[in-house]
């Protein structure tokens, strides 16, 4: 298995240009470089620096997506796993604050705390993710000799396609010039948004392939030549997924075919810090705020009722954690991050393949859409793991073959499942949502949960995006969102 690995030990200095608390990271990967303990302030603009700039980087974007927990809960605050599970079908609200319940019924106002801070963080790991790769450019002696380069290039893309997948359309992108003050950028529509993330991974695939695979001896160039491998796999996903977000199959399709399905770059979690937990697990677990949903609002996927080993979900019986931190709600949780120290997947060659099979299905080929579906079912990832409902306590394992699809039914119906399966609580299923609405041409109400809302005597809203909080209407370029479409 191709796996990379971030580990961040520490809190360290602040670097003032990004912002960032730089974390010291142990990294275990091949895009290992050489770790100092402390960069003192001095030193920012030496090589030294690069790889506390990239810890930094790592750590923003960690914080922005699995996060740390939830707000109001010991300090930590959610990201965009968490908040997008929320508004789509994959998680309901299990506690009281107004900001998540208005989430979890599609009602999403602008004056929101929660969701202004999730907005803040995402920003803030594009712009680090940006500054670091200027600083490899900028500092590193020779970039073709440590993939740090066009691992923050992938980075600050994957920011943009979190953005376009999550928000509406308008989403405006602000600067820090070189004397360091505040330039506000003009909103992006959706497709600008895309456009910009394809730009960072094809230029870290470039920095990739230029990557040194010099050697004496075949021995000598063989891992390089895998180190390189991997880097690149990094853009082609992020490629892969944001052509597919903007409807171009077959691009995607080409970008995909490149990645290993063995591929797995993840971002870790650990107990050094409370900012350095596991946010999913906290968020739910140990807080009790988010909850795992069932066929939610009549239009959501049954993850609890049809038992699946990609979701694997379990309630405490017979204690208070039985039920959410409204002392109501009964509390469902996930088992694919076990404990504080989960780490999270951001792209895969399982997400390669599950693309290569939406472009057979859009080609017209629906039995190679089903060939790679159950390929994967027969022969699962490793990197997919599955705690043991029965005994939640029982460390994770890879998750185990599966029986292949019958091949009968609708072919995107079956798609969409295995997407929500394989990708769940990733920040995958809203987006594919508002696919399901905009490429494939579904009622919002038959993807969406809709009607009644379980709690309060209240109703599910029309939103199937985040709106831009109204912080950004400080920025004199920018008003709302330009639309709120799916």
């Amino acid at each position: 298995m191709t796996t990379h690995t971030l580990q961040r030990a520490r809190l360290v200095r602040a670097i003032a240009f990004c912002a960032a608390c730089a974390l010291v990271v142990t990294a275990c990967h091949t895009l290992d470089v050489t770790q100092p303990d402390i960069i003192q302030p001095g030193n920012l603009q030496s090589p030294s620096a690069l790889p506390t700039i990239r810890a930094g980087a790592i750590g923003d974007f960690t914080m922005s997506y699995s996060a740390s927990g939830a707000q109001g809960s010991s300090g930590t605050t959610e990201g965009q796993i968490l908040t997008s599970g929320l508004l789509s079908d994959e998680l309901i609200n299990t506690e009281t604050f107004p900001d998540r319940i208005n989430v979890d019924r599609r009602f999403v106002e602008i004056n929101g705390a929660t969701m202004a801070n999730v907005f803040r963080n995402l920003s803030k790991a594009r712009r680090s993710a940006e500054v670091a790769a200027a600083n490899f450019r900028a500092l590193s002696p020779d970039t073709t000799k440590d993939a740090g380069l066009s691992e923050m290039l992938s980075l600050a893309g994957f920011t943009y396609v979190l953005l376009a997948e999550n928000y509406c359309s308008g989403v405006p992108v602000s600067n820090v010039d070189a004397s360091g003050n505040l330039v506000f950028g003009q909103p992006l529509k959706t497709a600008e948004l895309l456009d910009t993330a394809i730009n960072r991974f094809n230029q870290s695939l470039l920095a990739a392939a230029a990557l040194d695979t010099s050697g004496a001896t075949p021995a000598a160039r063989a891992p390089k030549i895998a180190a390189r491998r991997a880097a690149m796999s990094l853009p082609s996903v992020g490629l892969a997924r944001a052509n597919l977000d903007l409807g171009q199959f077959a691009t995607a399709n080409m970008a995909a075919a490149t990645v290993a399905t063995t591929f797995s770059y993840v971002v870790t979690h650990d107990l050094n810090t409370t900012r350095q937990n596991n946010g999913v697990y906290k968020g739910s677990r140990v807080f009790k705020r988010y909850g795992m949903a069932d066929g939610e609002g009549g239009s959501g996927l049954p993850y609890r009722s049809v038992v699946d080993p990609r979701t694997p979900i379990y309630r405490i019986l017979g204690t208070s954690d039985s039920v959410g931190f409204d002392n109501k709600t009964p509390q469902y949780n996930q088992l694919r991050y076990v404990d504080e120290k989960a780490s999270v997947t951001v792209a895969t060659g399982l997400e390669a393949r599950l693309i290569q099979a939406e472009a057979a299905l859009q080609a017209g080929d629906t039995a190679g859409m089903y060939t790679i579906l159950n390929a994967l079912r027969a022969a699962p990832p490793s990197y997919i793991l599955a705690g043991v409902p029965a005994s939640p306590s029982t460390p994770p394992t890879p998750v185990a073959p599966m029986a292949a699809l019958s091949g009968t039914g609708s072919g995107v119906d079956t798609l969409f499942a295995e997407r929500a399966r394989w990708l769940w609580l990733t920040a995958h299923r809203l987006s594919d949502l508002r696919r399901l609405i905009r490429q494939y041409g579904r009622a919002t109400e038959s993807v969406f949960p809709t009607g009644s809302y379980f709690k309060q005597g209240l109703v599910y809203a029309t939103d199937v995006n985040f709106p831009v909080p109204i912080d950004e209407q400080n920025n004199p370029n920018f008003q709302q969102c330009l639309d709120r479409n799916p």
